[in-house]
């Protein structure tokens, strides 16, 4: 209830906030949006609207996918086994036939799937930047909706509709924002991404890119511009405290150290590079320079899932597997980058349990054999290594409960379920 004052208690509280903060078990209260006071044990004697049992469930930051493409949801599972640029190929034909309603409906499916795997903000880099928010506003998940804008393909938005929306100031607060979207330097030219960087500085807003997803990509803007990606991105004026760079795989040395000096951000999507055969970003040495590094999902096509879990789990042990050193990305280090870091690169204040910050939270049940023992010491690690996206009980966004027991309260999620099926075989009958 909007306004009203939630009290979680008993729950294991795992703050997520900088510095040495343990979990513990306690309370916590929610006033309006925010959160409002937290402690171990039992909970002041003050008046409350609701009380929530949280025995045997941990209570964490909602988890944020700072990249995902939600059109990609309708046809997973198909053109598999391609390279990036072949992939490109089959579903660009796809999202060319692809009409606003069916986005909607995509949007919609995309973000029940997210809320019931505990994501409670995403960004949705899309082709129908209007369908997305109605999505959002329905459902009630945090969404940043970025338009998919490359004048290259003739299918997606332009800039022009970019600011038509930043005009017509079709955010919703802090909720839901629009940024403006670049799809990568080799789709977009120069002018195009020097007017999107203008663009985006003149309204506030973030700017996001694709950017050394291949090798081959990165090649490419040597041999057209003499330039490193990261280094023409700076030309451009594209690279700042509000650049938010999806994959950045093949960066070097002097890229990272220019990424951590911009005070920009990078979106790490392990699944879709190791899927599409693009390779491994240099996380660890992102992280070193500096750089603001947060895990998403990428499309659901890409991807085959939108369970943050998952990523969290693969992020970790591939980073210790190709560095041969078990203590590289410890479990806490990660779980911040998939709420702290993710609300930081997308600018919102959540992704951590403190007095003022949003009330985006969850409750992960316990109660499972995965997850045992279920103590403050080995919880972190445990939520990394072993949580799943189906564990999730109650998700709350914006001091409002938006899922609980496996149930999305909003929408009906089994009608949009089978819509989405729907207009999917409709899509891949449809496929040359």
């Amino acid at each position: 209830m909007i306004g009203g004052r939630t009290l979680i208690r008993d729950a294991l509280l795992v703050p997520g906030t900088p510095g040495p903060a343990r979990p513990f078990a306690g309370w916590l209260l929610v006033q309006g949006n925010r959160i409002a006071a937290l402690g171990p044990g039992d909970p002041p004697g003050e008046r409350v609207d609701r009380v929530i049992d949280g025995r045997e469930r941990a209570l964490i930051p909602g988890l944020v996918n700072a990249h995902a493409h939600s059109h990609s949801s309708l046809t997973r599972g198909s053109a598999e086994g391609l390279p990036l640029e072949g992939w490109l190929r089959v579903i660009e034909a796809e999202q060319a036939r692809l009409t606003e309603e069916q986005a909607h409906v995509a949007a919609l499916a995309t973000y029940c799937e997210a809320l019931l795997s505990g994501t409670t903000l995403i960004l949705d880099m899309c082709l129908f930047p209007g369908a997305a928010v109605r999505a959002a506003r329905e459902v009630g998940i945090r969404a940043v909706v970025v338009p998919y804008v490359a004048d290259t393909k003739p299918f997606t938005p332009t800039l022009a509709t970019t600011e038509r929306l930043l005009i017509e100031g079709l955010s919703d607060g802090e909720r839901v924002q629009v940024w403006v979207g670049l799809h990568d330097l080799e789709s977009c030219s120069d002018d195009q991404v020097r007017a999107g960087a203008e663009l985006a500085a003149r309204h506030g807003v973030g700017l996001h890119l694709h950017c050394a997803e291949t090798r081959a990509s990165a090649a490419r803007t040597v041999a057209r511009t003499g330039r490193r990606p990261v280094a023409h991105l700076a030309q451009l004026g594209a690279l700042t405290p509000r650049t938010l760079l999806a994959h950045c795989v093949w960066l070097e040395e002097d890229e990272r150290r220019a990424l951590g000096a911009a005070g920009a951000h990078v979106a790490h999507c392990p699944h879709a590079n190791l899927k599409l055969g693009s390779g491994i970003a240099p996380v660890p040495e992102l992280l070193a320079a500096g750089a603001n590094v947060a895990l998403g999902t990428d499309g659901a096509k890409a991807n085959n899932t939108l369970d943050m879990f998952e990523v969290m789990k693969l992020a970790s042990l591939l980073h210790k597997g190709t560095h041969l050193d078990p203590a590289i990305l410890p479990p806490s280090q990660v779980l911040a980058m998939a709420t702290r870091h993710g609300a930081r690169a997308l600018g919102v204040p959540a992704g951590g349990l403190a007095p003022g910050m949003l009330a985006d939270l969850i409750l992960v049940r316990l109660d499972r054999f995965h997850l045992q023992p279920a103590a403050p010491d080995a919880i972190v690690t445990n939520l990394v290594h072993a949580a799943r996206g189906s564990d999730v009980d109650l998700v709350m966004v914006d001091g409002r409960i938006l899922m609980e027991g496996g149930a999305v309260r909003a929408v009906d999620a089994g009608a949009v379920r089978a819509r989405a099926a729907t207009i999917g075989r409709c899509l891949l009958s449809a496929a040359p």
